[in-house]
């Protein structure tokens, strides 16, 4: 093997061909390494901006969905109060056909019971009721209006010769 000498600070020192290649080698890499250091993180911008994309994507969709049953459950809360002043309507009607056994109603939304002050003048809180039929049997027909709701009964009845009710039906009229 042959020597080569290299300086270094305080003198000469002598060193075979595989230490200088050894040296170069590791002057390579961490030059190599010099070179990579800036460009470390470069993946971490993307990274994060993705990230807070799908983030956004999945807050947005949350939100959406939280209105969403919202919307749906107010409606299904109008609804029921719908119903419940059809029925209430209803039973009015039944009373007054218990004090007045001939009571009708012929025309159609003949009166109205407001739940809330111009309950049916504002189209929400009300039931409008008919009154149809004869001594033998009536029809009560009664719209229940909350807002974009309209639920109506419709009760079936059946006197008996003295004026009394024998039987009554409830069922609800599809529109």
């Amino acid at each position: 093997m042959k020597q080569l000498t290299i300086d270094r600070m305080h003198g000469k020192q002598l060193v075979n061909k595989e230490q200088i290649f050894a040296m170069q080698k590791s002057a390579v890499s961490c030059q190599m390494s010099v070179v990579k250091c800036p460009s470390r993180g470069v993946a971490t911008l993307p990274t994060v901006m993705l990230l807070g994309v799908m983030a956004l994507v999945v807050a947005v969709s949350i939100t959406t969905l939280s209105f969403t049953e919202l919307f749906i459950s107010q409606g299904s809360a109008q609804s029921s109060r719908a119903h419940f002043y059809a029925e209430a309507g209803a039973r009015d009607a039944l009373i007054k056909i218990a004090r007045n056994k001939t009571y009708l109603c012929a025309t159609t939304d003949c009166y109205s019971v407001n739940f809330s002050s111009n309950g049916c003048t504002l189209s929400k809180d009300c039931a409008k009721v008919q009154v149809t039929g004869n001594d033998t049997s009536k029809t009560i027909t009664s719209k229940g209006i909350m807002n974009a709701n309209t639920r109506t009964l419709q009760v079936a009845l059946t006197l008996d010769t003295d004026g009394l009710i024998t039987s009554a039906t409830w069922n609800e009229v599809t529109n």
